[in-house]
């Protein structure tokens, strides 16, 4: 592999072996997905000139000069995607933008020279076909984006049943939900996928070169481990960041013994802080101390969390997001694994297994393990890339001009999304004086927010560096387009899904949660808790495309104020439902679902005001409120499909084994709800039928 970015299949170019450009070549480049390939390793210099415009695939945007270079002018269009060169020991590749050029008397010229000139990125000059092909290879990474996301969804879900299974809603696994309060809070806040260390570093790397963006990654990793060595390192000491495993792992092992030390002496007062129901009654004793102990297990989960974070970015600025989408897997498998280990040792009696601390530990282990593999990858991952660390001198960081703006931006979202998080403290500082309600909210949470993180991979990962680029470059009609064609693809899934899952809330959860420790008292608890969840899952989608815009165009302080006042309305909503109305956890759910519809409301208001080409509300609006009626069908259909399979395949003696009946009834009752959404809409012709018709299209080409 030869190159990156910006090219289509089918392309020829003119090469020199020895760099004299009278003897020029021609070369047959193989590409997709803006991938070039060369079995010509012995090219020392590879020019790629344009000359004049032809039609390419319907789209006159490229073309090559394969036997002059006295210009070079070249638009990458197609994908808006930055140009760079790469080099190695055999070759050199020189790639131009639409406003570079080169006369034949440049023959000494270097690229490495003046890099940010010749390799500068800009997707300003984009035409109409060439924004269609942008808008279908957005569709094409979605879609394979969105089998790695689904995947590890599943597997997600698959890892709260099993937890279901084996540990109900008991001390273990309301234990757990507490305990992991403070290392999920580090995960989502820095490490996790569209976390806000994630956002900012994709859309500041989405705006540089590719060696101004090594410079970033470089100095960030400087800044986050002088953090943590400030107090053991002279001032005038230059920091060398080594490339090799072991230096990288030593590096983090003794920033875990700092952090480490801090919460494994802390932990007692941390699971008090957000739990303090666990001290009232006599009956939740043991699950104190499972919580405390499980929270000293997961000290790997917080030390590994920023790395992850900032690797996540490099990968999706890089234009990979399937190994984002299936890291949060590998915690998954290992916590499954941990379970399926904890059921086997039981039955072996291997150890006084009947005490339940015991589960508490093995699960707590499985998590760091999980957490542990996914910065493995990254550290693999880094070293392909290219990322290679060089010692970096601390007077040259405060000088980083890219490092401030990245920070500028990182800041507000690291304290948006912080605030996010507290609102889930607020709803287990509550959840902890009802017995196996935390428990149930997260089973809960997490089966109506499965659509949700499918969707966010899907849709806001491959658009985080094009509205970065569209918004760097001013171009606010093709941002536009973006965002609305982004928010109602985004409904047209949603709305069908949650439409279904409020009208089989219970039998959705009986056939999942309902097995060996989980009986139907813990069903009947996650039934309305998901149904409730259910009611703001749209609005969840469409705030995170809303953030997403506004950290585009390096505004974090909306968002960021917006969700003060979340966090505000929503802890004093908590109480007003748990104490004074006493709607238990249903009005815990109810509560961040209303909080959730109001700020997403509020961040539309204020993109109104501060967009250019978004004044008018009703172009966004309307064809989201003609969804609304296909909702209510879909609804219906579901609840009343269910009840009449219900009462024919429950008499059919050969479907009661293993809850076939239930699983096929819940199957056909979700089938016909999906055919009562989609087919009105087809047959009104409204605007997201064709990007119904094309998202299909586009999945099966995959």
């Amino acid at each position: 592999m030869i190159g990156e970015d910006s090219f289509l299949p089918g392309l020829t170019c003119s090469y020199s072996q020895s760099g004299n450009r009278k003897k020029m070549k021609s070369l047959k480049l193989d590409a997709f997905a803006g991938i070039r390939y060369s079995s010509d390793s012995s090219t020392r210099r590879i020019w790629l000139p344009v000359h004049k415009t032809r039609s390419l695939q319907g789209n006159p945007f490229l073309s090559l000069s394969p036997l002059s270079v006295g210009s070079a002018n070249y638009s990458p269009t197609a994908f808006p995607y930055r140009m760079v060169y790469r080099s190695k020991p055999s070759f050199e590749i020189v790639c131009f933008n639409q406003l570079s050029s080169m006369s034949s008397d440049d023959d000494d010229l270097h690229p490495q020279k003046d890099y940010d000139s010749i390799a500068s990125d800009n997707p300003c000059s984009m035409p109409t076909s060439c924004h269609q092909v942008a808008a279908a290879r957005f569709l094409q990474n979605a879609a394979w984006v969105g089998v790695a996301t689904i995947v590890s969804k599943i597997l997600g879900l698959l890892r709260e049943v099993i937890l279901a299974a084996v540990f109900g809603v008991g001390p273990v696994a309301t234990a757990f939900k507490h305990a992991s309060v403070l290392p999920i809070f580090s995960v989502s806040l820095i490490g996790g996928v569209n976390g806000p260390l994630h956002i900012a570093m994709s859309t500041t790397l989405s705006k540089l070169s590719k060696e101004s963006g090594k410079r970033l990654v470089q100095t960030t990793y400087f800044v986050m481990l002088m953090v943590c060595f400030e107090s053991l390192l002279p001032k005038s000491t230059h920091f060398l960041l080594l490339p090799h495993f072991t230096s990288r792992l030593s590096v983090f092992v003794q920033i875990g013994c700092i952090l480490g030390a801090l919460i494994f002496i802390s932990a007692e007062l941390i699971v008090y802080a957000t739990a303090p129901g666990l001290w009232v009654a006599a009956e939740c004793q043991i699950t104190r101390e499972i919580a405390i102990r499980q929270l000293k297990l997961m000290i790997p989960c917080i030390v590994f969390a920023g790395p992850i974070g900032l690797g996540y970015g490099c990968l999706s600025a890089e234009g990979d997001n399937f190994i984002p989408c299936m890291s949060p897997a590998l915690s998954s498998i290992s916590i499954i694994l941990s379970c399926i280990m904890y059921v086997c040792m039981k039955r072996s009696n291997a150890y006084c297994l009947d005490d339940v601390v015991f589960g508490g530990v093995v699960v707590a282990c499985g998590a760091s393990v999980g957490a542990f593999l996914q910065w493995l990858i990254q550290v693999i991952m880094y070293e392909k890339m290219g990322y290679d660390f060089v010692a970096i001198s601390f007077s040259n960081v405060l000088k980083d001009e890219v490092l401030h703006e990245f920070f500028m931006l990182m800041l507000p979202a690291i304290l948006s999304s912080s605030l996010a998080q507290i609102a889930s403290f607020t709803d287990l500082y509550f959840a902890s004086f009802i017995p196996g309600a935390a428990a149930g909210l997260s089973y809960a949470h997490l089966l109506a927010m499965a659509p949700l993180g499918i969707l966010s991979s899907i849709v806001i990962l491959p658009l985080l560096p094009t509205f970065s680029r569209l918004a760097k470059c001013l171009s606010w009609s093709y941002l536009m387009d973006d965002l609305k064609r982004a928010v109602l693809i985004c409904m047209i899934i949603v709305l069908p899904i949650a439409s279904i899952m409020i009208a089989l809330a219970e039998p959705v959860t009986s056939v999942l949660f309902q097995r060996f420790k989980s009986d139907s008292s813990a069903s009947a608890m996650v039934a309305p808790l998901l149904l409730c969840y259910s009611i703001g899952l749209p609005f969840c989608i469409i705030r995170e495309l809303l953030v997403a815009v506004f950290y585009a165009l390096g505004d974090g302080e909306q968002p960021f104020l917006i969700s003060v006042s979340a966090i505000i309305l929503n802890g004093f909503l908590d109480w007003l439902f748990v104490s004074r109305f006493h709607l238990g956890a249903q009005g815990l759910a109810l509560s961040t679902s209303f909080v959730t519809t109001l700020s997403t409301l509020v961040l539309l208001q204020c993109l109104l005001k501060k967009l250019p080409g978004l004044n008018d509300s009703k172009e966004l609006v309307s064809p989201l409120l003609l969804l609304l009626p296909c909702c209510i069908v879909a609804g219906s259909l579901s609840s009343v499909a269910h009840k009449v399979l219900w009462n024919f395949l429950s008499s059919i003696s050969i479907l009661r084994f293993c809850r076939v009946s239930a699983i096929l009834c819940i199957s056909l009752s979700a089938l016909v709800g999906m055919f009562g959404f989609f087919i009105p809409l087809v047959i009104l012709n409204c605007v997201g039928s064709k990007l119904v018709k094309d998202l299909s299209r586009t999945l099966l080409n995959r």
